[in-house]
């Protein structure tokens, strides 16, 4: 039985529908580019995917902001939250730590993402349950791949144990951080890098200007 005969849009039809849905979201964006951004995530997503079932909706994610990224042109707006990208090996450790602590900490004063050179399928249980006992779960997270629009719209660039793989654009900065990467370590060792992280994060948002 096809899905259409059990009742359920097809994946191209999940994706169109939300392409419409995201056109109407940023009208100043010609809608044949909305869609293709929209496959272009699903396509990008699906490489390292294994439940391909639930893509859709991760490509609808990924799309959007991909789509915010590009309806930001020109240096940023007073009032107008720092755009931080985070960047690491697979995003499925680190940097989704840095990101969730950046939105968590940043009392609306950031807007902070996170991607990889080689994104992973999932995130880290061990990292996944470390955040969730500290009261900033990553319930939403997904590893998702460093895109040009991503990296064109950020005020900040933060690389956690690779280099940043694309040119910098006028205004730009980039800060390194290092940490261990938590892949395969325990999770007492894992709750540690957890620590370091938030504190570096509260460094850099007390280096903020008001």
């Amino acid at each position: 039985m096809t899905e259409t005969e059990r009742g359920l849009d097809s994946p191209d039809a999940t994706l169109r529908r939300g392409a419409q849905h995201l056109a109407g979201q940023y009208p100043d964006l010609d809608p044949r580019l909305v869609e293709r951004i929209v496959f272009e995530s699903h396509a990008t997503l699906a490489r390292g995917a294994r439940q391909r079932d639930h893509l859709p909706p991760l490509a609808l994610r990924f799309a959007a902001d991909r789509l915010r990224a590009l309806e930001r042109t020109g240096p940023r707006a007073p009032g107008e939250p720092l755009r931080v990208l985070v960047e690491s090996i697979r995003n499925d450790g680190i940097s989704q730590m840095a990101a969730a602590y950046l939105d968590a900490l940043g009392d609306g004063r950031v807007e902070a993402l996170s991607a990889a050179l080689n994104p992973a399928v999932d995130v880290l249980r061990t990292v996944s349950d470390v955040m969730e006992e500290d009261g900033v779960p990553l319930t939403d997270s997904f590893p998702k791949p460093i895109t040009d629009d991503l990296v064109r719209a950020a005020d900040v660039i933060v690389t956690m144990l690779i280099e940043h793989p694309f040119d910098l654009v006028p205004g730009q900065r980039v800060e390194v951080w290092d940490f261990d990467d938590p892949a395969g370590l325990s999770t007492d060792e894992v709750r540690r890098i957890r620590d370091r992280v938030r504190r570096r994060v509260t460094e850099f948002l007390a280096a903020l200007p008001e």
